[in-house]
């Protein structure tokens, strides 16, 4: 079985005084977080999903899958205080088997092309985890403090992690078991730390520059003006194809 796991839970800090959560603001006349669920109907591998969100919102999220016809949604996992702990209660609440394929994807991009998703599971025949990258084209700065620069990175060796990032559903609940049972914790950004400090192997899948997140309120403006591009490039491909999936 392969699941997808959605995560709804933030609560948009960034986004100034909105009315509502990022992740539910209207976009072309759906909220955001329908499209990661339309995303995931549409693909021939998710077999079930699971959308972690704040317990005050999830009948409201039934509703519009009702309304948009989304059938996969069979679990929700009210949302924790930061991404680790929301992903960990996603983990707890499917009913997956230590050989299941986990999908980790947010309610905040929605342009997560198929082809992305698809060689996901074609990674996943020979990896225990995978994650989409893309190329870094400025250089990066590592620094300590955040007020001095400790050293540049050559930017022909370094990738943009975006989403989605694809584990087998032992590794990445083991992961999260040791991290919770640890006493020394520091923050964790990705799924992709707790596993690799494990030591296992993570594959790399390449994005595109459409997969934004939305952070910020001009990144609402950006994705608006992508639409229309995605848009076309998906049913190239679907035409392409011959399906919906690629």
């Amino acid at each position: 079985m392969n699941y997808a796991l959605i995560l709804a839970g933030g609560q948009g800090e960034r986004m100034g005084k909105n009315s509502v959560p990022k992740q539910f603001i209207d976009f072309f006349g759906k909220p955001l977080l329908v499209y990661s669920l339309e995303t995931a109907e549409k693909n021939e591998y998710i077999d079930a999903a699971c959308v972690v969100a704040p317990i005050e919102w999830q009948e409201k999220i039934q509703g519009w899958c009702n309304k948009y016809g989304l059938t996969k949604l069979k679990f929700y996992a009210d949302s924790g205080k930061d991404r680790q702990q929301s992903v960990h209660n996603g983990l707890k609440k499917i009913k997956a088997q230590r050989d299941d394929n986990v999908i980790i994807m947010t309610a905040v991009c929605p342009f997560v092309s198929q082809k992305t998703i698809n060689e996901h599971f074609l990674k996943m025949n020979n990896y225990n985890a995978c994650i989409t990258v893309v190329k870094a084209t400025d250089a990066i700065t590592f620094s300590n403090d955040g007020l001095h620069a400790n050293r540049t990175l050559q930017k022909s060796k370094m990738f943009v992690q975006q989403g989605p990032q694809t584990y087998k559903y032992n590794i990445i609940k083991t992961a999260h078991e040791q991290y919770d049972s640890s006493v020394y914790k520091t923050e964790v950004n990705e799924d992709s730390e707790l596993v690799l400090n494990m030591g296992i192997e993570v594959a790399m899948v390449m994005g595109d520059r459409f997969c934004l997140k939305v952070t910020y309120p001009e990144d609402i403006a950006i994705v608006e003006s992508l639409k229309r591009l995605f848009d076309a490039k998906e049913n190239k491909n679907k035409d392409k194809d011959g399906s919906d999936n690629q």
